[in-house]
């Protein structure tokens, strides 16, 4: 009887002490789950200890990176709260940003993501290039930016800049990010092409670049 009593009491001390620990496990309030901000605007996430047992350790990640005190990012701490502050936020900025809290009974987090509202920058820009006649070949043109940036392609007619879909019918779209063409004729497509990349936030982005068709009586143009 006596040693079925302290079973008993050792189970209802372990229950005991397992609520006591999950009760000092860490417990932070919950980051803004999406922050949205124009590039060059500072950026500041704030995550606040409401429950757990001290000392409490902060810790701030970008993705599965840990972020350190830089020239622009300043991570702030204290006993109970912890600050990530971006002073100056860019295209390249945005992601997903994680607090998390931890002492000796366990660990808790909040991410957070960052979105960042800029002009676009290149991903990829045409090159001159020169085709066959009957060759089939692509050319791609990509930026990023939020909001996602839209691709316009043109082709230059005389000193007009004109859309290339609506001057020529050797162009075919394959994403919205490339084009192929083929059986290209050099007196009716050889010239100066451009792509624009835009989502609405100046400045747009835009390069130019030369297709030149090879054949018998082709002359050198760029080459």
């Amino acid at each position: 009887m006596l040693m079925r009593l302290q079973s008993v009491i050792l189970i209802l001390l372990e229950i005991h002490l397992a609520i006591s620990n999950e009760s000092e496990r860490p417990k932070i309030n919950t980051v803004r789950p999406r922050i949205v901000l124009k590039a060059g605007k500072q950026a500041s996430l704030t995550c606040v200890l409401e429950e757990g047992s001290l000392p409490i350790d902060f810790e701030w990640l970008n993705g599965n990176s840990v972020i350190r005190s830089s020239k622009n990012m300043v991570v702030d701490k204290s006993q109970r709260t912890s600050s990530l502050i971006i002073k100056s936020i860019s295209i390249s900025d945005t992601g997903n940003y994680t607090c998390k809290a931890s002492n000796q009974f366990g660990s808790d987090i909040s991410t957070s993501q960052l979105i960042v509202e800029g002009p676009p920058q290149w991903l990829s820009k045409p090159q001159d290039m020169r085709v066959g006649p009957k060759e089939r070949f692509t050319i791609k043109c990509s930026g990023i930016g939020h909001p996602s940036p839209a691709i316009t392609w043109k082709r230059q007619i005389d000193s007009s800049w004109k859309d290339l879909f609506d001057s020529s019918s050797v162009f075919t779209k394959i994403s919205s990010t490339e084009i192929s063409g083929s059986q290209l004729m050099k007196e009716r497509d050889e010239g100066k092409y451009g792509c624009e990349v835009s989502n609405g936030i100046n400045p747009n982005l835009w390069t130019e670049f030369q297709i030149q068709v090879s054949g018998k009586n082709s002359s050198s143009s760029f080459w």
